[in-house]
């Protein structure tokens, strides 16, 4: 950003340099054009009093320009008077030491408008004396400000016929920004002109009003866009650029220029930084206050997500509304609760915002979303202004209940005081102290136990609170709940888990260990804890419970193992371990499937290697003659275990049940490359061995072959193949 020093330096030589300009015009009469209302601000000034003419437009630069030395350069005003200037500038000096001049009314309320726009309320006592140098700063700013409107509307004035150098300049300019006649928004290829000097967008970027004003009026375009596709005025709008905006606002620039990403508006942009003057500065330029983002933002919710004040007062006062909802469901007081801004939360209530109202989708309230990030000042004042504090979100989750997820305990305090139920409601799935305990928030559980919680209360899953805190491993929240009575050995109704087998499953070394101490059952669970870590891959914790006298072969009810789970899921380290511990290695489970065909139907090639080495039988049968591990291999369509099997002399000849072979249970599952492989294989399955048919040794019929649409056929000279 320019120094306040420069600036004033750059506005004097300005004001000389187009003093003939002044000289020459007349300002318009108070009949052919309105006072300005206090409400605009001065950059308006062209879109207001500029018209196509220009004649008119060459009073409304003169008008500007007056109204500039009124304020910066009497002393060039007194030498105008004395020269006998066309115009009596002298009349447009606010002064009260000579009451009976005549004052223009047009122009003291034009030159009030530009105070007001500067922020300034009146002058200092005598009327001429600037004391304060922050007053002197922004009225130096409206000065320049107004000035650039006279140059852009001079640099429009004089543009339809350009100096041949002029010309000649401006079409370079064009080529280089990429503009064309089809009228598409050049994009800013780089940040660095050809000439080495700053792009449009660098200037714009830093600030440089200088730059920018040099630029546009060299013909460069004001809907140019950076090369992320921004606008320029919502670059200068999000870095709080005001005299910047002017200027761009001035020349043109459209109000509500998204760039090439389309997203946000300048106006979002500003709400979003808290830029209040550059907000108040848009809606004078009539901004849309509804506009709405590509993920359904409007300016006020991000004014609220941001918790700026002021910006949400303007926008409500221009009209915003208050219970637009985004993609997410929230209004501007959902925002401003989740972000625990609470004035921006009052300001909204003053302003008509539900207090109540939920977003669609999910439920949530702004009590709940408060609740939810911990806001307790917000939460407080929700439930002051009378929030429901048992709103349900789509999880059926009250207040408290979001509270407890992320263990804020002085808002579920503060709840609790309000009168929020301590235990689950009758249509919700869980209660407070079991998401309390899922979450390891210790001191939460406690506050919660001692506002009267059920401890042994089960959620939709039927776990308990302690089995939710061994599920998730927190040893803390075991320990604080079996020393308030948890039941260490409670069981679900359905697949009968304990916290044990739950810390089993997870690999929780630790909470196992405490749970053995304290008392709980090894053997309890339709599966057993060393069956859960087998299953999982725990091998340390697998490790400890065989150390801990866990029965290596316990069996379920469909008769499967810790080995056979070890198998079924690939952890060869855990079966090799397991059966060191006695396993038993061709144990069938239901259906006669060994630890063998576990593996082989999964398709685990090291685990299947590894058992073969062991010793387990590869042509192995079924109880009902199903299967074997070949057919299990070939029905999976695993083809690394097929060969392997094969090289180990696994029969691929067998018949199994119903007259199906390896090949049949192949094509049933459509793995063509495991068919390709048996066809192919030395010993085709197509070839008869012996005297036997191919039918007869294993192989397919043309009709089977044909049924089951392969490209294969029964080999020549095959009984039932082609000639």
């Amino acid at each position: 950003m320019q120094n306040v020093g420069q600036s004033e330096n750059r506005n004097i030589d300005k004001v000389n340099v187009q003093l003939d300009v002044v000289k020459s015009s007349t300002p318009q009469s108070s009949a052919s054009s309105p006072a300005k209302s206090e409400t605009e601000t001065y950059s308006g000034a062209p879109a207001k009093y500029m018209t196509d003419s220009s004649e008119s437009e060459d009073d409304s630069v003169s008008e500007i320009l007056l109204a500039c030395l009124c304020l910066s350069r009497p002393d060039l005003l007194a030498e105008m008077e004395e020269e006998g200037g066309g115009a009596e500038p002298s009349k447009f000096l606010l002064s009260h030491d000579d009451p009976e001049r005549a004052v223009d009314p047009e122009m003291q309320a034009r030159l009030e408008a530009l105070l007001e726009a500067a922020g300034i309320g009146k002058l200092s006592g005598e009327g001429k004396h600037l004391a304060d140098p922050e007053v002197l700063r922004r009225l130096t700013s409206s000065v320049s400000c107004a000035l650039d409107e006279a140059a852009a509307a001079l640099t429009r004035m004089r543009s339809d016929q350009p100096p041949p150098h002029h010309r000649h300049h401006h079409q370079d300019k064009n080529q280089q920004c990429g503009s064309s006649a089809t009228g598409t928004t050049p994009t800013v290829a780089s940040s660095v002109g050809a000439d080495g000097a700053p792009s449009l967008a660098e200037a714009c970027s830093d600030g440089d009003v200088g730059t920018v004003r040099k630029l546009l009026t060299e013909g460069r375009s004001v809907h140019e866009t950076t090369e992320e596709g921004e606008s320029l005025l919502s670059l200068a709008c999000s870095a709080g650029y005001y005299e910047l905006a002017q200027v761009l606002l001035a020349m043109h620039a459209s109000v509500e220029d998204r760039g090439i990403k389309g997203d946000c508006t300048p106006l979002m942009e500003a709400a979003s930084a808290g830029h209040v003057d550059i907000v108040r500065l848009l809606i004078a330029h009539h901004a849309d206050v509804n506009a709405v983002s590509g993920s359904g933002n409007t300016p006020l919710m991000y004014a609220c997500a941001g918790g700026h004040e002021e910006c949400v007062r303007a926008l409500l006062e221009s009209g915003a509304n208050v219970e637009d909802h985004n993609e997410n469901g929230h209004t501007p007081l959902m925002e401003a609760a989740s972000a625990g801004h609470v004035g921006v939360a009052k300001i909204l209530l003053e302003h008509g915002a539900g207090i109540n109202t939920h977003s669609n989708e999910f439920k949530e309230s702004a009590l709940t979303l408060a609740c939810y990030k911990g806001h307790l000042d917000m939460v407080r004042f929700l439930l002051a202004a009378g929030a429901d504090r048992e709103h349900k979100t789509d999880e059926m989750h009250t207040a408290l209940m979001e509270a407890s997820m992320d263990g804020h305990v002085e808002v579920a305090r503060l709840l609790l005081d309000s009168g929020a139920q301590v235990n689950m409601p009758t249509d919700s799935f869980e209660s407070p102290l079991t998401l309390a305990a899922c979450g390891g928030h210790v001191e939460l559980a406690m506050l919660l136990l001692e506002r009267g919680a059920n401890i042994e209360e089960v959620n939709d899953e039927g776990y308990t609170p302690l089995m939710e805190a061994a599920r998730e491993g927190h040893e803390e929240m075991v320990a604080l709940l079996l020393g308030q009575g948890a039941s260490i050995n409670a069981q679900t109704e359905e697949t009968q888990e304990t916290a044990l087998t739950l810390a089993c499953c997870g690999g929780f070394l630790e909470v196992a260990d405490f749970l053995i101490k304290a008392g709980a059952d090894a053997e309890l669970g339709a599966s057993t804890p060393l069956m859960e870590a087998s299953q999982e891959g725990h091998l340390e914790l697998v490790r400890y419970l065989l150390k801990a006298g866990a029965d290596v072969n316990a069996q379920t009810q469909t008769g499967d193992t810790a080995l056979t789970y070890a198998c079924e899921n690939g952890h060869t380290d855990v079966a090799d371990l397991l059966l060191r511990e006695g396993a038993q290695l061709e144990h069938e489970s239901e259906g006669g499937r060994t630890p063998l065909m576990k593996a082989c139907r999964a398709g685990h090639v090291c685990t299947v290697q590894f058992l073969v080495g062991k010793g387990a039988d590869v042509n192995r049968m079924t109880a009902l003659g199903d299967h074997t591990p070949l057919s299990l291999a070939c029905a999976g369509g695993h083809v690394d275990v097929v060969k392997f099997l094969l090289a180990c002399d696994a029969d691929p000849f067998r018949k199994l049940k119903d007259n199906s072979t390896m090949l049949i249970e192949a094509a049933k599952g459509g793995h063509a490359a495991v068919v390709l492989l048996l066809l192919d294989y030395p010993h085709s399955v197509m070839l008869p061995r012996g005297n036997a048919t191919a039918e007869e040794a294993g192989g397919l019929s043309a009709a089977q072959a044909a049924a089951l649409g392969l490209a294969h056929a029964a080999a020549p000279g095959a009984a039932g193949g082609p000639a």
